[in-house]
């Protein structure tokens, strides 16, 4: 898969959401629909159609039980990732930021502050503090500093 599929794929802000969810362990088709639901305003199939990309990617995995289908993360989401970084750093190192002063200039962000933190422990960049909500469409979209 190539990288700019990766990003389209976990750029939507409802995929994104579901990687979150399964980070923290495996999860039923109808416990992420329900919270897929609940944030985004989305009904089961359209949450439905946000796993099947997913797993269609081999980003995320389902595995049939009984009476459910349970998906977790697959091994290669996180090479996806690890390939994307990888990348980006190559094309970054040629160009010397050595002019960019602060780490904050760089695009490195500070750790999260135990107030970003949802009950899970689990961080996401959409519940900084420091990000302004502008909008645009139907769902918002979240800038740093309210660029």
């Amino acid at each position: 898969m190539s990288h700019a599929a990766v990003l389209a794929l976990l750029g939507n802000p409802v995929r994104w959401r579901i990687v979150e969810l399964l980070a923290s362990g495996p999860s039923t088709a109808g416990e992420i629909a329900d919270e897929i639901g609940s944030s985004f305003r989305i009904a089961r199939e359209s949450a439905s159609r946000h796993l099947q990309l997913l797993a269609r990617a081999g980003l995320i995995e389902c595995e049939r039980d009984a009476t459910a289908r349970l998906y977790r993360l697959s091994p290669r989401l996180i090479g996806a990732l690890q390939a994307l970084v990888d990348r980006l750093v190559e094309l970054r190192e040629p160009a010397r930021y050595d002019d960019l002063g602060t780490e904050a200039s760089a695009g490195l962000e500070p750790a999260p502050h135990p107030d970003d933190l949802d009950d899970e422990g689990c961080w996401c960049i959409r519940k900084s503090h420091e990000l302004a909500p502008i909008s645009t469409r139907a769902s918002p979209m979240y800038t740093l500093g309210g660029w």
